[in-house]
């Protein structure tokens, strides 16, 4: 039988959306996650194949266990069809899952507010214009310097809480030192945000 030639999903759709959004914005997501987002098993299947998708397989409390990623296409087809920039960079799988877990939770409207490490920096820079705009210039050249060595530090995520409030969310991991916590809250201070963690 001849090989079938050309991609099997030609037609995208709002549960491809939701999935590829996701992966975005969390890096790593588990198959339950896929079908939250309404993909069929035969949907991913195929994703996988035309190259979007690409399974993960990592160990957790000493099981073998399955995760989705979007691979490089998956990432242009994102910014293509619905203008998905700035990607989260994928950490470990038990990292990003817990992220997933967080982003899954929240009530489908919040999910949209979701900011990743890099628009936070992204924001962070634009909060430094603005304070250079306002004479602040020592300011604002104190948290660059800050920064730059380390003292200040993106969380993984932010988003607007039922409250109307920005809240950034980081997992904390036991390879955390004190001083990255504390990089972490100084951004966190500066931006004004709410801050939740969670330890894994």
């Amino acid at each position: 039988m001849a090989r079938r030639k050309g991609p099997r999903v030609t037609q995208f759709f709002n549960r491809d959306r939701l999935a590829f959004s996701a992966m975005h914005k969390v890096g790593h997501v588990t198959l339950e996650h896929l079908h939250q987002c309404g993909l069929a098993d035969s949907r991913i299947k195929n994703l996988i194949r035309d190259g979007h998708f690409e399974k993960i397989p990592f160990k957790k409390n000493g099981r073998n266990e399955e995760c989705y990623k979007l691979t490089k296409l998956g990432r242009e087809t994102a910014a293509r069809l619905w203008a998905l920039n700035y990607a989260y960079h994928a950490q470990s799988p038990i990292h990003d899952l817990a992220v997933a877990e967080k982003y899954f939770n929240l009530p489908e409207k919040l999910r949209d507010s979701w900011k990743t490490e890099t628009e936070i920096r992204n924001q962070f820079f634009e909060q430094l214009e603005l304070l250079r705009e306002q004479g602040k210039e020592v300011e604002a050249k104190l948290y660059d310097d800050q920064l730059n060595k380390g003292l200040i530090s993106m969380p993984d995520a932010a988003y607007i809480n039922e409250s109307g409030l920005v809240t950034g969310f980081e997992v904390i991991t036991n390879s955390y030192g004190v001083e990255e916590l504390m990089a972490k809250e100084a951004l966190v201070q500066i931006m004004n945000y709410n801050y939740e963690t969670i330890r894994i």
